[in-house]
């Protein structure tokens, strides 16, 4: 009988099996064989650490299939993206699995971009990762890619991320079992942080406003300012961008909304890419910028 070696990080890779899944799968082998091969890289275990332990238990034969990987990252990812469907695992549970390769998925997307995009044609990034048709490059989201590899939507990942952040364990224990959902903890994770962050802000000293102040110097069209009431983040309006500029022309040092800009422009290319920062660079090269005759 072969004797296989075993990664911990392969083999604690997906949550065990439950007693009962684990008597069924054991019934089953003994009825019937090990019909499915186990999967080794270099003579360790990638696929079949249950199928393995239960044929050594019982003296039991079973085949071996080698497979082909550059580093332990890729013999994880193929691990996942292999076994994952065969489980009944639950929404919470496949959005910690896709969690733990955020990681690799965004270095390898990275990767790709220093090197102009790589291969459009190819399946696999450069590692050898199989990204379900699509090369991780600069047109993929990385969230959106470990959602739909972990069968779920990008918005209950997102909801799914913030329950890992900041729920409790005694939530994500019911979570990972399936006694509530994603989007039920993630309502109430949400109104429990809204009625704590108003009790801190009801807290803070309610500010004077413009008008009983003399008007700050160098602020453009001091006029048009008395109307705003210097104001904590909470009284900004979300629906008026100008509202927070004014606040901020008034509070904070010269200097800082043009560094904001900055910021917020190489924010929103991390998070939405070159596909939305582009035209909002365009259009303020449009506005501001004078051709050269």
């Amino acid at each position: 009988m072969k004797t296989l070696k075993i990664h911990p990080e392969l083999q604690t890779l997906l949550p065990a099996l439950s007693e009962k899944e684990r008597n069924g799968l054991e019934q089953d082998i003994l009825e019937r064989g090990c019909l499915s091969a186990i999967a080794v890289w270099n003579g360790t275990i990638v696929d079949g650490h249950n199928r393995y332990e239960i044929c050594q238990k019982h003296g039991l034969p079973f085949e071996v299939k080698a497979l082909e990987f550059a580093t332990l990252d890729d013999a994880m990812f193929w691990a996942w993206t292999h076994q994952e469907n065969r489980r009944n695992l639950t929404t919470f549970q496949k959005a910690e699995l896709a969690r733990k390769f955020k990681p690799m998925l965004a270095a390898k997307a990275k990767e790709n971009m220093s090197a102009g995009g790589g291969d459009q044609k190819s399946s696999k990034s450069k590692s050898g990762f199989q990204i379900s048709g699509n090369p991780v490059n600069e047109t993929v989201h990385v969230d959106k890619e470990l959602a739909a590899l972990a069968g779920i939507s990008h918005d209950t990942m997102h909801k799914a991320e913030f329950l890992s952040e900041h729920a409790d364990e005694e939530t994500k224990e019911k979570l990972r079992q399936g006694k509530t959902t994603v989007n039920r903890e993630y309502k109430r994770a949400k109104e429990k942080a809204a009625t704590k962050n108003q009790k801190a802000n009801e807290d803070l000293p309610v500010a004077e406003s413009e008008a009983s102040e003399p008007s700050p110097k160098n602020v453009p069209c001091v006029e048009e300012l008395t109307s705003f009431a210097r104001t904590t983040l909470k009284g900004i309006r979300q629906d008026h961008p100008d509202h927070l500029l004014t606040n901020l022309n008034m509070h904070f040092r010269d200097g800082y909304i043009e560094e904001l800009i900055i910021e917020a422009m190489a924010y929103l290319h991390k998070k939405k890419g070159a596909k939305v920062t582009t035209p909002i660079a365009k259009e303020i090269a449009k506005l501001y910028l004078k051709p050269k005759h």
